[in-house]
């Protein structure tokens, strides 16, 4: 039922980005539909991360039923973003993402977080660090990548691995 009365809304947008009216987005016409809650665009990047994970076909695009995909998929990642600004902001604070990193079940050094949030962080109006929700979704997932490819290597589960030079540039070169 719920998803009858978005369909209108998401068809309107998705026609109203897809600006050479081909039927499928482009980075940029993507880019155009994705804001944060305070009406930026989303980060380049997080848009290029989205790109890969929902062009199904590989052509470089988004259709429509990739799109709504996409949307569900951010909807879901609003929904944990809204858990953790605990102050309601729009955006996570040091403290809000160290909860949030908690609750997913990592146990980093607060040398790591501070590393992980300084890198996708910007500084709001009032001169405070802040990430905002396509940085959040880009954090998050990011480390959930790199994780992936860590446990692949951590066969007895000790959280240290040997890892030939070739196999490390391999593994990273396929998570950019």
């Amino acid at each position: 039922m719920q998803s009858q009365s978005i369909e209108p809304n998401l068809k309107a947008l998705f026609q109203g980005v897809d600006t050479n009216k081909n039927g499928q987005l482009s980075e940029n016409e993507l880019r155009n539909a994705l804001v944060n809650g305070d009406y930026t665009k989303f980060n380049i990047a997080t848009v290029r991360l989205m790109m890969k994970m929902f062009d199904r076909n590989n052509n470089g695009t988004i259709g429509y039923k990739e799109f709504c995909n996409l949307w569900r998929y951010l909807g879901e990642w609003r929904k944990l973003f809204d858990r953790f600004d605990l102050d309601r902001s729009g955006s996570i604070n040091y403290d809000e993402y160290c909860r949030a990193l908690e609750a997913f079940g990592y146990r980093l050094s607060n040398q790591f977080i501070s590393f992980m949030y300084n890198m996708h962080s910007a500084f709001d109006r009032q001169g405070v660090r802040v990430i905002s929700f396509d940085m959040f979704v880009q954090s998050c997932l990011s480390l959930k990548r790199m994780t992936d490819v860590f446990k692949k290597y951590d066969k007895d589960r000790d959280g240290f691995i040997t890892l030939a030079f070739e196999d490390f540039l391999y593994e990273v070169m396929n998570l950019t």
